[in-house]
């Protein structure tokens, strides 16, 4: 009797559809931000974060936070030197946050910025 699910895989493993990701992978455009970006909504998601879209109960979080990109619910930046130098604990002189906290507030409600760590 063969094996129902492919070895190594757990039965509860669900995968994130092809489709959303490879939309998703167009607009951030860098494979490696994309897992960042959506390792930390789904995190943020699992953690009670309310969804930004309207969801089926069939979506993941993967789906959703994939979808929340593809629908330009989430939006990123590079970390500034000096961001980069507060998350690490390092003295700065400027205020890192003074740059963000304006465009935060200037950014739609339903809008959620994300800095991934990288």
């Amino acid at each position: 009797m063969p094996h129902p699910h492919p070895r190594g895989v757990s039965p509860f493993y669900i995968p994130m559809k092809v489709e959303l990701i490879e939309k998703a992978a167009q607009i951030v455009g860098d494979n490696q931000l994309l897992v960042n970006i959506v390792s930390k909504r789904v995190q943020q998601l699992n953690h009670g974060s309310d969804p930004f879209i309207v969801t089926t109960p069939e979506m993941q979080c993967g789906d959703i936070a994939l979808t929340e990109i593809i629908e330009g619910k989430i939006t990123w930046h590079a970390m500034t030197e000096e961001e980069l130098a507060a998350s690490r604990g390092e003295a700065v002189e400027a205020d890192p946050f003074a740059e963000l906290a304006e465009s935060a507030a200037a950014a739609p409600v339903d809008t959620l910025s994300i800095t991934p760590d990288l």
